[in-house]
């Protein structure tokens, strides 16, 4: 399936050969569909019927208490990204299912790179405030206090719903949940089987920017259900945005992975065994991406109304490009006990032990002293809900944390919550986290320019929020909140006693504010809006007597404000048509123009296990600027594109 001549060939060639993970997949996903029995029932693709308002609602999340509640109790700004949703926006990866969420500022560097974080500070230098997990497992890396999104590899298919919390999240998620919380949840083993207890499912995509695939089989037996796929993608390099600039960033990938889930005593415990291995390559910086986890949680819900849960991972990356490896190991085991201690406490209150093992060679002059080190943190938590009143609830809770690296901290969270009625909640919140030091803060040095900084200490951050969650009327929704946050030790770079060699600091202090909204509004039965919008303010300055050589990088490069409008439409029960406009402003510090982008999908549901759809992404630009880093790489922009996909139940 060859790409149009204009395609410059990926290196992927180099490691694949001609028959790369993509059309490997391809092939295997072909001869699955042709292999099919024809008598077994065919499992439906998706579940096809969309939310209503009220249901919305009525959803369940767990990252606010870390306990199912409901979204409409929610005391946060949260909002949740559904299966529905992704498969109707047609994002081909994690990074593009997250610009669904009006509370997320979403920029892409390159074909395989991006930056995003939640209420400011974005950029490749301070994108560092946003704590992301899947199913539980932090991706966050302590080397460079970052998330890198190329390696963060998770089947769209996969995933059950997306939880986005802007806001600190230090309380129950320890430090770097600074300005928000990504919590990935993915399906269980046995959802979407067919009546006889097995199924699989398939999906091909091809277009003008990339080529997918993936592959699932499940089954279900007395007490458990076991999942595996395979999936993999080849994506195409983007445009060049300055003259001269003869690079490219070809992106290809593939991985594996299962879901064991199952019951024991009598269905009061439940438990979950979970892993996946991936490899992928990119042309930026030559770059090879491979690694794997394995993830084991048991939950027991004892006798009166309480649950003990215990979650233990391995998760191991591993990044080969021109200039340095870098491996990273990380053990982590946490245990955690919900309680209700009479009718107007419920607790939680846990544990956690995390240790990461780094090892990271330079091949330039930049890099660690000592190749290799080791990073340990170490937690106790507990928070308690307690009704005042029956329409009000106040929650207060506290981590403390010790780190290797900056020792111990603080991390309390207090919130009320008046509901002021049944279909209307009023929420306010103080709250403190902290951005600890990685090994790039304390330890990089090289060519005599830049010294090790061992003083660095922790960034941190003072919340002050107040919010809204209701329902205006019976076809309408909506959650509006605002902040005000104070920042203190903000990362700088400055000389060391007037000279050479720098070192980095904590010089930098300020405040942002801002307020962010979204709603929907049901016009009929079958057509839908979704509006969502956010506006910043940032304030931040040096220290009196100190200076920032790095031109104040660290404060991120964030647009004054987003936009985004999205129509969803079923036009019959089979077809379906969506449009999205989305508008992001001008971020002045870089340079970067402001723009406006389109997203049309048209859905063909076959029968209840085929379905056809066509994308058309990016649409009234041929290319735009999303995001640029002038201290590192030459601005790559990105293209329209156009995207067909077959999804097939078996």
């Amino acid at each position: 399936m060859p790409w149009p001549d204009t395609r410059r060939e990926s290196r992927c060639h180099r490691l694949e050969s001609d028959t790369g993970p993509a059309r490997r997949l391809a092939a295997a996903l072909a001869l699955s569909l042709i292999l099919l029995p024809s008598a077994a029932p065919a499992q439906t693709v998706e579940d096809l019927s969309t939310l209503s308002i009220e249901e919305l609602g009525s959803l369940k999340v767990t990252s606010i208490s870390r306990r199912p509640e409901p979204l409409s109790d929610a005391a946060a700004s949260v909002y949740v990204i559904t299966a529905e949703d992704i498969r109707r926006s047609g994002a081909t990866s994690l990074p593009e299912a997250l610009r669904l969420a009006p509370n997320l500022e979403v920029a892409r560097l390159n074909t395989a790179a991006y930056t995003i974080t939640a209420r400011g500070f974005n950029s490749p230098e301070s994108s560092n405030k946003l704590q992301v997990m899947v199913d539980g497992r932090s991706v966050y890396s302590p080397v460079a206090s970052t998330v890198f999104w190329e390696g963060v590899n998770v089947p769209l298919s996969e995933i059950e719903r997306i939880e986005v919390v802007s806001g600190p999240g230090g309380t129950l998620w320890g430090a770097n949940a600074v300005n928000g919380v990504v919590n990935v949840i993915t399906k269980s083993a046995g959802d979407g089987l067919g009546p006889d207890s097995r199924g699989g499912f398939a999906e091909i995509g091809y277009g003008s920017g990339e080529r997918n695939g993936t592959l699932r089989y499940g089954a279900r037996a007395e007490g458990m259900a076991l999942r595996g796929y395979l999936t993999g993608f080849d994506r195409r390099s983007s445009h060049a945005a300055t003259p001269g600039d003869a690079s490219t960033d070809g992106f290809d990938g593939s991985q594996a992975g299962f879901r064991l889930d199952g019951t024991a005593g009598g269905g009061a415990a439940s438990y979950t065994l979970q892993g996946d291995l991936y490899r992928n390559h990119t042309e930026w910086l030559d770059t090879t991406l491979h690694g794997g986890n394995l993830l084991g949680r048991w939950t027991h819900r004892l006798g009166d109304g309480s649950s003990v849960q215990v979650q233990t991972y391995y998760d191991q990356q591993n990044r080969d490009y021109q200039v340095a490896t870098d491996r990273l190991q990380t053990i982590d085991i946490q245990a955690q006990h919900n309680v209700a201690l009479g009718t107007r406490h419920q607790l939680v209150w846990g544990a956690q032990y995390r240790a990461w093992q780094s090892t990271f060679r330079s091949r330039v002059a930049f890099g660690f002293p000592e190749d290799e080190a080791t990073i340990s943190l170490g937690s106790l938590f507990a928070q308690d809900e307690v009704t005042l009143a029956p329409r009000l609830k106040l929650t207060a809770g506290m981590k403390v944390e010790y780190n290797s690296y900056s020792g111990f901290d603080i991390l309390p969270n207090l919130r009320l919550a008046w509901r002021l009625s049944d279909a209307h909640l009023l929420w306010t919140a103080v709250s403190r986290s902290v951005r600890t030091p990685s090994r790039v803060d304390r330890e990089l040095s090289g060519g005599g320019f830049l010294a090790p900084s061992p003083d660095f200490r922790s960034e941190r951050l003072t919340a002050y929020e107040v919010g809204y969650r209701g329902q205006p009327t019976a076809n309408s929704q909506v959650a509006l909140s605002a902040f005000y946050n104070v920042y203190d030790d903000l990362r700088t770079t400055s000389l060391t006693n007037g000279s050479l060699p720098v070192m980095l600091r904590n010089d930098m202090e300020g405040n942002t504010y801002g307020v962010e909204g979204w709603g929907s509004y049901g016009l009929t039965s079958w057509w839908t809006l979704h509006a969502g919008a956010n506006w910043l303010h940032k304030n931040l300055r040096l220290k009196s007597g100190t200076t920032d050589l790095s031109d104040f990088q660290a404060a991120g490069q964030d647009p004054a404000y987003q936009v985004q409008l999205r129509s969803r439409m079923n036009l019959t029960p089979e077809v379906e048509f969506d449009a999205t406009l989305r508008r992001v402003g001008r971020i002045a510090v870089s340079n970067v123009p402001a723009y406006t982008e389109a997203d049309l999908h048209l859905g063909w549901h076959v029968t209840p296990s085929l379905e056809l759809s066509l994308f058309g992404q990016n649409l009234l630009h041929a290319r735009h600027l999303e995001a640029y880093d002038p201290s590192n790489n030459a601005p790559r922009a990105i293209g329209r594109s156009v995207y067909t996909r077959l999804r097939v139940g078996f």
